[in-house]
């Protein structure tokens, strides 16, 4: 009877440690989940942030009285949130202001997040927007990409 119940005991103590460690599985990979799709929130709105940006500058040269697509050549570039001109692209990290809850280049913590927005000049009356941001967790590499097009209907 005495190796009958050691035996239940090592059984017992091996259940207990396998539910541990399936319990600790899922909770580390909810955790990341939840990580994961904070990231996705906020890469989706600095790419949206993005073609905001160039539509402002499209809006402003209209406003001035200039031409629409001054300032909005073929090629790539980064805008903080208040830009009023393109930048050339350097492949330069947002940074957070946490005081303000914004993300440019000129204050704050450095991010994981890398936004690229791409021109490209179609016609004398239509420009494409593609606005990229990528981002590092855990060795890999996500991106979120978001396009739109501005036409001169002035």
């Amino acid at each position: 009877m005495r190796g009958f119940t050691l035996i239940e005991t090592i059984v017992a103590v091996g259940i207990i440690v396998i539910g541990l460690v399936a319990a600790l599985t899922l909770i580390t990979n909810s955790l990341f989940y939840v990580s994961n799709i904070g990231d996705r929130l906020i890469a989706a709105n600095l790419t949206a942030e993005g073609l905001e940006v160039v539509r402002n500058i499209r809006d402003n040269n209209w406003l001035q009285s200039l031409s629409w697509n001054n300032g909005l050549a073929n090629g790539d570039y980064q805008a903080s949130y208040n830009s009023i001109a393109l930048f050339p692209y350097t492949g330069d990290s947002l940074l957070f202001d946490s005081a303000s809850g914004l993300y440019s280049y000129s204050s704050g913590i450095n991010t994981p997040y890398i936004r690229k927005i791409s021109i490209s000049n179609l016609s004398g009356y239509e420009i494409r927007i593609i606005s990229t941001v990528t981002w590092q967790r855990r060795g890999i590499t996500y991106s979120n990409s978001a396009e739109n097009h501005l036409f001169n209907w002035k």
